[in-house]
């Protein structure tokens, strides 16, 4: 076995055992489930609740409209009172006290317009504010209808609302692909990349930082060759970050699969072609960041110090999401071509255009070599750095100097 491989095995089985590892492995897919069976479980719990609001029409002109256009609303039912004595009113304020009653809607009219107050102990939710708004508004529509002669029957088909449904054109034929499914497709796929390369990569300079402090460095440069070292580092924590998100991907799809039997509107098609680019930029961008942050922490001790330089290259990951909302909703603009080129930006950017849209060949083609090229540069700039780097102790390099280790390392 080789000496980089031996590293590899090293860093892989090291990471993979740890507790860390197994803890943040087992609490992600936690996390993942409680966004799919929080809402179920919320849904099937307040099924059969709803919301009792008090109607005072102080007008005499909505009660009937009101009660026909409340009869549809599954969540929200209304009982009418009469504020005509005070010991009404303070018979509803009390009802809401005891929570019998959720709140009062006031109608009345102001300057010969009309104005709707509703009172609660709860005026935060906005989900039960909005469909009183709609309810209200439909109402004073239908009413405004019949005083123009439409019957029922013609005031419920202007009612009907129209449901806008999308599908791509893809390779010259037309899917059912929606488009939130395919929105939040890219940003899953995005958002998985932007995670690895902030938090391996970091994990790489933490993991050359540990050793160089603590002096097992000289030990292992001692028998391993520095390029060998940082090769072996990048590789083993790279698939160490593999396997983590092989372990979420499996229980991803199976929470999809039984969230899509429970809302079938969000269906995701993922084709092998674009987990084959998924995984190919994915590893790109990873080497390439690793490497950088590899280079990083063999020129410093701690990660207080290191900062100055950490930061640039955490700017670079966070600049293409940033962009993200631009390019998803523009993917074939020129601007979003060009972001997309960008090495750096092209793990992120790229990833997201080809989630959304049909990316021309020879810019995936352009956007790999270009990668591949920087990984090239970045790799024999990052040997050179960590070949001298590793025994610095004692001071806090400059660029300036670190860059004048380029020219006899």
């Amino acid at each position: 076995m080789s000496k980089t491989a031996i590293v590899i095995r090293k860093e892989y089985l090291e990471r993979v055992k740890s507790k860390g590892f197994i803890i943040s492995t087992i609490l992600i897919p936690i996390l993942m489930s409680s966004f799919i069976v929080i809402p179920i479980l919320v849904a099937f719990l307040s099924k059969d609740s709803k919301t009792v609001i008090a109607i005072h029409d102080a007008t005499g002109k909505y009660q009937s409209a009101i009660e026909s256009a409340f009869e549809k609303q599954e969540t929200l039912s209304m009982i009418w009172v009469d504020w005509q004595k005070d010991s009404e009113r303070e018979a509803t304020l009390k009802g809401i006290e005891t929570g019998k009653i959720s709140g009062y809607l006031l109608l009345k009219e102001a300057d010969g317009k009309l104005e709707a107050v509703y009172a609660a102990k709860n005026i935060v939710d906005f989900s039960v504010n909005r469909k009183i708004e709609s309810t209200l508004q439909k109402a004073i529509s239908r009413l405004a209808l019949k005083n123009k002669g439409l019957t029922d029957v013609e005031i419920a088909s202007i009612e009907k609302p129209i449901e806008l449904k999308t599908q791509k054109i893809s390779g010259g034929s037309q899917g059912d692909k929606g488009a939130l499914s395919e929105f939040l497709l890219a940003y899953v796929m995005v958002m998985l990349i932007y995670g690895t390369l902030l938090t391996y990569g970091i994990t790489v300079m933490s993991s050359v930082m540990e050793e160089k402090s603590s002096k097992v460095m000289e030990v292992l440069i001692a028998s391993v060759k520095p390029f060998e070292l940082m090769v072996g580092k990048v590789v083993g924590i790279g698939l160490v970050a593999f396997t983590q998100y092989f372990i979420w991907a499996v229980v991803a799809f199976a929470l999809s699969a039984a969230s899509f039997q429970y809302n079938p509107k969000f269906q995701f098609e993922i084709s092998p072609l674009l987990l084959a680019y998924f995984v190919l930029y994915f590893i790109l961008g990873y080497l390439i960041y690793a490497t950088l942050y590899a280079a990083v922490g063999s020129a410093f001790e701690n990660a207080q110090d290191a900062q100055s330089l950490t930061t640039p290259i955490t700017f670079l990951i966070i600049i293409p999401i940033i962009a993200m909302n631009y390019v998803i909703s523009k993917p074939d603009s020129v601007a979003s071509v060009i972001l997309s080129l960008v090495p750096f930006f092209s793990p992120i950017l790229m990833i997201g255009r080809l989630a959304i849209t049909d990316v021309p060949f020879w810019q995936m083609g352009l956007s790999i070599a270009l990668m591949l090229a920087t990984f090239y540069l970045v790799m024999l700039f990052s040997a050179k750095v960590y070949r001298v780097g590793v025994l610095m102790y004692g001071k806090k390099p400059s660029l300036s100097e670190i860059l004048k280790w380029l020219k006899y390392a």
